[in-house]
Parts: structure tokens; sequence; C-alpha cells
């Protein structure tokens, strides 16, 4: 059985009397990306500075690529990427990754090659010459990217690294990590966007400080014990007081001109479509298959409910 390349045990940190990350446990196999998702302030920022020994943990263990977290071999293993972008504005494509290479000690033809690899690799051929600082958002990630893979790394930690990324270069992207993870390296990916994350292997849901659940996206989906469905109709948006009063409705969120409703464990939506035909007939309720976003927002709302009625 192979070791898992990232594990963390029991780990805590935190700010003073504030608990940031509280009894985390994870572990990311070689070749497998883990999405760490939460809202913003959940604790993913700080979690993976820790993984990378930027950051003390307050507790537990943590082992990473066989070592301690923070330990001076794993400088040459691992790779980072942080929010801001992290390369050189006013220097070109080429120059920061032959900046990079030069710091990993990398040199001559070794260092050529390499490059121009990954240049073909991110999608940069043609762009070798142009400053960074004049890169667009998704060409810009990617220079990072590129420069992040200089050391060949057998892990990576990614924050947020494709936000403000329009949907194209987005999936651009993750293209190129997929490549990435298919030689091997070991992926922490986190992440406020819920869809990014249904791309993940295994997602770890952080909500703060602490993780609520932990699995294959398709597994968390199927583990809900509740019922999905949209309802559409010309006065669906308008008709939300009308929709809560059905008994088998739990809670709605109109989305656009449509509405979805999480209905109560157990309840059928031929029940619910039977009483709209007696309040709304001109409303058609169909069942749906949730995503984790909508399972993020209906954990939510059930948290903000328990804590009104705490």
């Amino acid at each position: 059985m192979t070791a898992p390349a990232i594990s963390v045990e029991g780990l805590r940190f935190a700010y003073g009397d504030h608990m940031v990350l509280d009894r985390i446990d994870l572990q990311v196999d070689p070749g497998e990306i883990l999405g760490i998702a939460g809202a913003d302030g959940a604790g993913k920022s700080t979690l993976l500075r820790i993984l990378i020994g930027q950051l003390p943990g307050a507790g537990g263990r943590i082992r990473v690529l066989g070592m301690e977290a923070g330990d001076a071999a794993l400088r040459e293993q691992i790779a980072y990427m942080p929010q801001s972008f992290g390369q050189y504005a006013d220097l070109s494509v080429q120059e920061n990754l032959q900046f990079f290479a030069a710091l990993h000690g990398l040199s001559g033809e070794q260092a050529r090659s390499l490059i121009a690899d990954l240049v073909a690799r991110a999608g940069l051929r043609g762009f070798e010459d142009r400053r960074a600082g004049q890169l667009s958002g998704g060409m810009m990630q990617k220079l990072a990217l590129a420069c992040a893979l200089v050391s060949r790394p057998r892990a990576m930690f990614l924050d947020e690294p494709t936000t403000g990324v329009d949907p194209l270069s987005r999936r651009a992207f993750w293209q190129l990590l997929e490549g990435v993870r298919s030689e091997g390296v070991a992926i922490v990916y986190a992440t406020a966007n819920m869809e990014e994350a249904e791309r993940c292997d295994r997602v770890a849901s952080l909500q703060d400080g602490r993780l609520v659940r932990q699995g294959r996206p398709q597994d968390l989906v199927a583990a809900v014990d509740a019922g999905l469905c949209i309802v559409t109709g010309s006065q669906a948006r308008k008709s939300v007081a009308i929709l809560l009063r059905q008994p088998e409705v739990d809670m709605a969120f109109p989305v656009g001109q449509r509405v979805k409703l999480w209905l109560k464990p157990g309840a059928a939506q031929a029940a619910l479509q039977a009483g709209l035909a007696r309040e709304a007939p001109g409303l058609q309720a169909v069942s749906a298959t949730p995503g984790l976003h909508d399972i993020a927002l209906r954990e939510l709302a059930l948290a903000q409910r328990t804590a009104r009625h705490a």
C-alpha cells in the first residue's frame, strides 16, 4: 500500500485565544488532488501555510513526503502558489522562468530544456518575451504554475489560484493541473468555488476552522438526506412564500427566475407537485441532483437556523 504524500493528524492552530484550526485530520496520496473547500475566513490559507512550514502548528502531527513540515529538505520537493501573484511583473515570461531555474540551481542546457517544456505545457509559447505584468489574469496564473513546477515538486499547495480568472482560462489551468497530477504529484487545492472543488478527487470542507466532511464529490452528494427540486414558471421567484408553505419544503433559494427547494428528509417530490397544482398551477417542480455548492448553502442555512434557536 502506497504511503500518503501528506498526512495530518489532530492539527490545531490559534491566534491568541482565537482558534483558527481545530483537530484537522486529512491525507493526500501521490497523484491525488485534495480540494480544501470553504468560505473566506474558514482557515484555508492558514492550513496551507502550516503544511509548507511557514507557520508552526499548535498541536498535532504533520508529515509531508515523509518529513516534518518545515524541514529544510522539503524546500526542493514542494511548491506553493499563494493567492497573490508571486512572480516579477517587470520581467518577461522567459526571464521569470530563468530566475526560478537559477534559484533551484539549474543552469545551461538543463534549464533551457525544462523551461521550453514548461512554456509548451502551460500554453505560454509565443509569450516568452512579454512582461509578466502585461499578461491577462489567466496567462499570469499559468506562468505562476510554470514557475512553481521549475523545482519539479512531488507535492504542491495552491491557494485559490484561479480567483478572478475567466472560465475559459480556468479550464485551461485545470487541464495543465491534470497533467501535473498524472505525473504522481500530490496536490492540495484551496478554493471557495464549489464547482472547482467538484473537479478534485476528494474534497475536505472547512467551516470555522473544522473539517465538517471529507470524501469524493459524488459520495458527499449521495450522503445528503434530503431531496432537491427546481421550480420553474413565470411566477416562480414571486411565489417563494407559497413554496415555503408546502409541508414537504424545508428551505428555498431563488436562483435567477427559478427557485431551488430543499425538501424535508423523506418528503416526496410528487407530493410537492400535487400541492403546487392546487395552490400555484403555473409552477412546475422537477427533481435535481445537487452539487457541492447546493450542499454548502444548505449546511450554512441549517447552521444559521440552529444558532437562532440556540
